[in-house]
């Protein structure tokens, strides 16, 4: 692919019709996201969604999704855990293994433990021994497959 586009720089006359090419790709492609009102409709998800615009041209589904339920649960008066940053990580673990949760440093305990995955695959997290007498929820919408969604009809303009 690199390769083939070496030639073009090796004639003016070449150069110059890649250019042309490349040009016309991206009026094309103007023309296209103009007839299907790609700014207008992406706005209106913004809007109904809350999220960032720029988000919404990018095609961020799984946030506008969250997004959507956020609000609702907030308007529900449920209470949503922050999301989990990348860097977050080793704080998020250490606070997991703190009975208590008033120390953030503390290590995970000793003994036997679960073998890891030889995969990469989702988050699971070690279960903490206890009675759960709440109800505890964990969606990750980044993994949702699309039959998924199709099936129980899961889009923005289905959520009330």
């Amino acid at each position: 692919a690199l390769d083939s586009l070496v030639k073009f720089y090796e004639d003016p006359r070449a150069l110059s019709a890649l250019a042309e090419h490349t040009l016309t790709d991206a009026v094309l492609q103007l023309r296209v996201g103009w007839a299907l009102q790609v700014l207008s409709l992406t706005r209106q998800l913004t809007n109904l969604a809350g999220n960032l615009w720029s988000h919404s041209l990018q095609n961020k589904r799984a946030e506008r999704n969250e997004i959507l339920l956020v609000h609702e649960f907030h308007r529900k008066k449920f209470i949503v855990p922050d999301k989990e940053r990348p860097g977050d990580r080793k704080s998020y673990q250490a606070d997991v293994f703190d009975e208590g949760g008033d120390n953030p440093q503390a290590k995970a305990p000793a003994g036997p433990r679960r073998k890891k995955a030889a995969y990469a695959g989702g988050l699971v997290l070690e279960p903490k021994a206890g009675l759960y007498d709440k109800l505890v929820l964990l969606l990750d919408f980044n993994s949702l497959y699309p039959s998924i969604i199709r099936e129980y009809n899961i889009c923005f303009t289905t959520v009330d």
